[in-house]
C-alpha cells in the first residue's frame, strides 16, 4: 500500500491547510486523518471526538456531565493515538489534570474504554 500525498491539504471542517513551499507533493500532515467522510486535522479530529461524545450523552445529562463526557472521549482519543505519550503531555495537550488523564489510561488499559 502507498501513502497517498498531495501538494496541498486541506482540512474539510476548518479549511486549514498545509503544504510544503517548494510545492512538492507531501505526505498527510502527522496527526491528520484521512477517511470516508473527508480529510481532518488534528484539532477538527479532537473537535469531531468531543462531538460525538455529547452526541452520545444521556438526554439527563447536565452540563457538568457533558464536560466530563466530552473532555474524557478527547483524553482517550489521545491516549489511543500517542499511547508512548506522559499522561503529562496528554493532560497538557487536553487541558486537564495528569490524575484524570491518568484514570483514563487505566480505563484503557483494563479494556473499560
Amino acid at each position: 500500500m502507498t501513502t497517498p500525498t498531495k501538494v496541498k491539504w486541506t482540512c474539510g471542517d476548518c479549511g486549514v491547510a498545509a503544504s510544503r513551499s517548494n510545492a512538492e507533493e507531501t505526505p498527510l500532515p502527522e496527526g491528520w486523518e484521512e477517511c470516508a467522510d473527508g480529510t481532518f486535522c488534528l484539532g477538527c479530529r479532537r473537535q469531531r471526538v468531543g462531538e460525538a461524545a455529547l452526541d452520545a450523552a444521556p438526554a439527563a445529562a447536565d452540563r457538568n456531565d457533558r464536560v466530563r463526557l466530552r473532555r474524557n472521549a478527547v483524553i482517550e482519543f489521545e491516549l489511543l493515538r500517542s499511547p508512548e505519550h506522559t499522561n503529562g503531555s496528554i493532560a497538557k495537550t487536553c487541558r486537564s489534570s495528569i490524575r484524570v488523564v491518568a484514570a483514563a489510561r487505566q480505563r484503557l488499559d483494563a479494556g473499560g474504554g
